[in-house]
């Protein structure tokens, strides 16, 4: 059971607590939104309605510091993270409202009455339908890659210790340029030293004689890039982020509520400047902000003086000096045990703010608009030049080479991962098919861009190639399918129905061919217009002639009659509205 938010005499939270049954127990769960780069919890508030549906819950109305908000909250309980759902377009919103009633019926939320502005109570119902769509998964995938450490082809060699850290060049390269030019630079010095010893092995084979065998040749080594100045655990860090755009790993020995773990993150924040990950840094200094109070501040003061992180080292100054603060910290032990020169400067810094009155310490401020996203580094990574320098696979579609990276692959599709973890292809190459059939290059690259960043934008004729990809490629979960099926239910016509009937045809998507049959029969003198009718096969050509004939014996209509929208609802509908965007009405 959840319980989130509400009013406890003049006291009111946004605290969100579990309870659980068996153990009779509640917790309070925590808000990592910082650290997972997602939006906070919903403002404190009362009079509010929440429910659950498939492993979420939905917050909705309520009053919240005297304003009636009318957004809808999420929370994933799996994820744990909170997220404002964005309705469709064409939705009728309901006002904010609190004291109303709400209830889960299907794939729907339907809520009811409440107290809108000037105390009105009111006597409306309004029915929210979710979105059947599931999570993209590019995060997870690429998550799950760093830690089980398969198919890296580049080293780290951190801190003084030289501990080896494996990644993944492609994406170390998509996501941070510094990182990517100390890449290339190990790469060209490991090229010299394999070409080296290329040239000491052909000398060895010439002067050894005929009946001696020569030795086999070595595999290229992996480069190895130093990183002397930086702590490995924060680097870990580092790479969890370029990976997931998350700075939430879960490190053995460190817990976010810890101030172990404050320390890291200043680690993390000072690799976040030197190798310019403007978001990283955004991130870092925003939870640090949030996190510093009593029992740490001392610690955090004099850690940021070790690393010469200037401007938190001034927030704790300040924060010390407050005069509500002072005495309880100056009269505690961490204080006997802090450095010499920092007690004179917070004793200095006293004396100058005695008698002045307290000014909150604001966040610096951050440009937004250069922090990039993991999806839009790898939209980039696959369009530019850089990625096809750092291809190491070859796709092959009917013949037709195409540049990409064999650890994005198999994240993204156990059908490559276990193919890369068999046997290596033949000169590194890979025909690419679904199923029997061979993809049209349109459809082909629609489905890198979903492997790659997760896009489901694609044309209504792809849909039709792509529908059966997730069963045959191995994705995580079957988001493109849901989203090919909305776009085929949505976006057959005229137009394009000739395309669909032979898509459907080709990948055996048989109920979609009847209905794309049923359209070009029903509206037969504008669809025998369209010019690809003449590169339709004999057989399909047949069908179109057998239906036509059925059509006219059993329904007894007209040959020219239009296609109706009441034929048309026979495949859209209801089912369609099923995994429309989620949207009121």
């Amino acid at each position: 059971m959840f319980v989130f938010s509400g009013q406890s005499g003049a006291k009111i939270t946004n605290d969100l607590y579990q309870y659980d049954f068996k153990e009779r127990r509640w917790r309070k769960i925590s808000s990592d939104h910082i650290l997972k780069g997602t939006p906070p919890p919903p403002q404190r508030r009362y009079g509010h309605v929440m429910v659950s549906h498939d492993r979420h819950l939905y917050v909705f109305g309520g009053a919240a510091d005297n304003t009636l908000p009318n957004e809808l909250h999420c929370y994933d309980i799996d994820d744990g993270t909170w997220s404002i759902i964005k309705p469709s377009p064409d939705s009728q919103c309901p006002s904010g409202r609190l004291f109303h009633a709400a209830s889960v019926i299907g794939d729907a939320m339907l809520i009811f009455g409440g107290t809108v502005d000037n105390n009105i109570r009111s006597a409306e119902m309004y029915r929210f339908q979710f979105a059947s769509y599931p999570q993209c998964t590019l995060k997870d995938d690429f998550g799950k890659l760093l830690i089980s450490r398969q198919f890296t082809d580049v080293e780290f060699i951190v801190g003084e210790s030289a501990v080896v850290i494996p990644a993944h060049a492609a994406i170390i390269a998509a996501r941070c340029q510094h990182l990517r030019l100390k890449i290339e630079q190990a790469k060209e010095r490991q090229l010299n030293v394999d070409q080296t010893d290329v040239e000491n092995e052909n000398d060895q084979e010439s002067d050894s004689t005929a009946s001696v065998p020569s030795p086999k040749k070595k595999d290229p080594c992996i480069p190895q890039v130093q990183v002397p100045d930086a702590r490995p655990e924060a680097f870990e860090v580092l790479l969890w982020f370029l990976y997931t755009d998350k700075v939430d790993r879960k490190l053995q020995g460190f817990d976010d509520r810890n101030t172990d773990f404050l320390l890291l993150l200043m680690d993390v924040y000072r690799l976040s400047v030197q190798f310019s990950l403007r978001k990283l840094e955004y991130m870092c200094v925003h939870f640090l902000w949030v996190s510093i109070g009593h029992f740490n501040v001392l610690q955090v003061l004099q850690y940021s003086d070790r690393l010469q992180l200037d401007f938190i080292k001034e927030f704790c100054l300040n924060f010390v000096v407050k005069e509500s603060n002072y005495n309880g910290i100056v009269m505690s032990k961490e204080f006997e045990q802090l450095a010499q020169p920092l007690m004179v400067e917070v004793v200095r810094r006293r004396q100058l703010a005695a008698g002045r009155p307290y000014q909150h310490e604001k966040m610096p401020e951050f440009d937004r608009t250069s922090m990039t996203t993991l999806q839009h580094d790898m939209e980039d990574f696959l369009k530019s030049k850089t990625g096809k320098d750092y291809s190491c696979i070859t796709l092959m579609l009917d013949g037709t080479p195409f540049p990409a990276h064999k650890p994005i692959l198999a994240a993204r599709s156990s059908y490559f991962e276990a193919m890369f973890r068999s046997f290596m292809p033949e000169n590194d190459s890979v025909n690419v098919t679904i199923g029997e059939t061979i993809p049209s290059r349109q459809a082909f690259d629609s489905l890198l861009r979903y492997i790659y960043y997760g896009s489901v934008a694609m044309p209504a004729e792809d849909s039709l190639y792509l529908f059966c990809a997730p069963d045959f490629f191995g994705f995580t979960n079957n988001r493109i399918q849901a989203f090919c099926k909305e776009n085929l239910e949505v976006n057959i016509s005229i137009q394009n129905v000739v395309q669909i009937l032979d898509a459907a045809d080709r990948v055996g998507a048989k109920d979609m061919k009847d209905h794309a049959l049923k359209i070009i029969v029903r509206s037969f003198p504008k669809v025998a217009q369209n010019p690809k009718m003449r590169l339709l096969s004999k057989e399909l050509l047949h069908e179109i002639i057998t239906s036509l004939a059925r059509r006219m014996s059993e329904l007894k209509v007209h040959l020219g009659q239009d296609l109706s929208p009441q034929d048309q609802g026979s495949w859209g509908g209801s089912r369609s509205e099923r995994y429309a965007m989620e949207g009121w009405g």
